[in-house]
């Protein structure tokens, strides 16, 4: 009877049970379903009990004799009703009847027949509190994966509009080398032709390799296999990408300057590296509307290879500085997606870098990429990001 898995055997064990050794004549235990009362076992019942139609709130002290009275049954002359209530709960009642009146039955049978049917409530209030919870547990999984496909739907849009920011980024070089090549063509001027469509050539490979990431991404691919890369080359690629941008800036004379060391070789992927340089880089530009200078470095830091943006812009609060990593969140309005930064963190996670901030108000901002050596053993978890 404490085996909540065989409610209908436990209750039936109950009614024989209390036949075989409470020394009663008869029983019948009702369970409650619904707003009805149904015969869940019997032992020695008549047809014509077994056989009614019950409501749940006829259960009281006297709903055993009711029922002999209704029924028009005459072999039994006396009724008892334990109710099975556990747990401030009702689940049912059990009706025990004997065919000759109390004449000096055995204490002890009365007490039997009340423990058992106590046991057997507490059985029942276990049974229904697990099959609540098993219906919580259903609703919660269905929430669950509910939760799942809308945190992918989620991270694919985030990665679609993190991708369209960056090829944004790559392609806007595009339209000045047009108008370049079709002056050098206009003046019979091939050698530049040459040299704009070579570069015109660079911009679309690199805008190719943003948009596989993204379809990488949409079909659950593994990443592709990092390669040895030369920092002091992808940081020059960024900064020629970056070049349109500021000629196209309506007036403004940001200089870049390139100040590039000598880096130790890392693994990593070039275009993703190029395209968080590139978001720096465009950042610094927005952030001096009237102009300024821009700095690109390289150089090497605990046996790594880093590439340092720095700008002498108006520098950032501590309250944006704790927020800038963070995705969607931009201080530059409608004009702004907020996700430069945050794709510059997810690409220094996925290359088991850092990125270090260093800014304060009127003193503009260094941003640190740093990349682990290509020789050293990847480590267990990716470095934090340093703000």
């Amino acid at each position: 009877m404490s085996d909540h898995k065989a409610t209908d055997q436990a209750l039936q064990f109950l009614a024989d049970t209390l036949v075989d050794v409470a020394g009663v004549d008869a029983v019948a235990v009702f369970q409650v379903t619904g707003e009805r009362l149904s015969l869940a076992a019997s032992r020695n019942l008549p047809p014509s009990i077994a056989s009614r139609t019950l409501g749940a709130d006829e259960i009281s002290s006297e709903f055993g004799r009711s029922l002999l009275a209704a029924a028009g049954c005459e072999r039994f002359v006396e009724a008892r009703t334990l109710p099975l209530v556990s747990s401030g709960g009702l689940f049912g009642a059990v009706v025990l009847l004997w065919r000759a009146p109390d004449d000096g039955r055995e204490p002890w049978h009365g007490e039997l027949a009340t423990a058992l049917v106590d046991l057997a409530a507490s059985m029942l209030a276990t049974t229904a509190h697990l099959g609540s919870l098993v219906i919580a547990n259903e609703e919660l999984r269905a929430s669950r994966q509910a939760l799942a496909r809308s945190e992918k739907l989620r991270a694919l849009g985030q990665m679609a509009a993190g991708v369209s920011h960056d090829l944004r980024n790559v392609l806007n070089p595009l339209s000045l080398h047009m108008q370049i090549a079709g002056r050098a063509n206009a003046r019979g001027d091939a050698r530049q032709v040459e040299e704009t469509l070579g570069e015109m050539k660079q911009v679309l490979r690199r805008g190719l390799d943003v948009l596989e990431r993204l379809r990488q991404f949409s079909r659950q691919s593994p990443d592709s296999k990092a390669i040895a890369v030369d920092l002091n080359a992808l940081a020059h690629e960024a900064v020629e990408l970056a070049r349109p941008r500021m000629a196209s800036g309506g007036g403004r004379l940001s200089r870049i300057h390139e100040e590039l060391g000598s880096p130790p070789a890392v693994l990593g992927q070039p275009s993703e590296i190029v395209s968080a340089v590139l978001n720096l880089i465009v950042n610094a530009i927005d952030a001096m509307p009237n102009g300024g200078n821009i700095t690109i470095r390289t150089g090497q830091e605990r046996d790594g290879g880093w590439i340092g943006v720095t700008d002498d812009g108006p520098g950032m609060s501590p309250e944006v500085q704790a927020r800038v990593f963070e995705p969607f969140f931009t201080t530059k309005g409608a004009e702004g997606t907020g996700l430069g930064l945050s794709m510059v963190y997810a690409t220094m996670h996925r290359h088991l870098g850092a990125v270090r901030l260093e800014t304060a108000p009127g003193k503009g901002a260094t941003f640190t990429l740093w990349f682990p050596p290509a020789s050293a053993e990847p480590p267990s978890a990716a470095p934090t990001s340093v703000a």
